[in-house]
């Protein structure tokens, strides 16, 4: 039988031992990670739910196309919103989405508040992804205009 002093020194020992080999097992892992790839597509709505007068708890569901910069198909997507927050001057709304491209789909996370019918830029969280995409992480930026989103994503594989 062990006795409570030796378990406590083998538990302390395993510690530290982690402590130190973590820190430079993670930083070995980061330091050959260059291989961020740029996706920039444009969302234009084909279909959505959203309701006119909005109330925090509402969801709503958008379809979209995917364009790039140079305006061919990428594409499709969604967004899944709900609003979290709503008063007279703004909404703070949280979405997930899928952008479903040629080599795989990406699947992000965001929270964004409007003001009004203004143009807002939010950051976004690449959440996962499948396919070209199966070991995806990262963030980039959401644009959202009227009845146009644009994403522009450093996508870490």
């Amino acid at each position: 039988m062990i006795s409570s002093a030796v378990r406590g020194a083998v538990t302390t020992t395993a510690l530290a031992t982690a402590c130190v080999l973590l820190p430079a097992s993670v930083a070995l892992a980061d330091a050959g990670d260059e291989d961020i790839e740029k996706v920039t597509v444009t969302g234009v709505t084909v279909a959505e739910n959203r309701p006119d007068d909005r109330a925090a708890g509402d969801s709503w569901t958008t379809y979209m196309r995917l364009y790039t910069p140079h305006r061919k198909h990428a594409g499709d997507g969604t967004s899944q919103c709900t609003a979290v927050k709503v008063t007279a001057r703004k909404r703070v709304v949280q979405c997930t989405r899928v952008l479903r491209l040629k080599r795989g789909s990406l699947i992000l996370g965001d929270l964004i508040t409007h003001q009004g019918r203004a143009t807002v830029t939010a950051k976004t969280a690449i959440l996962g992804g499948t396919g070209h995409y199966n070991d995806a992480e990262g963030q980039g930026t959401v644009t959202v205009r009227r009845d146009r989103i644009r994403f522009s994503l450093a996508v870490d594989d």
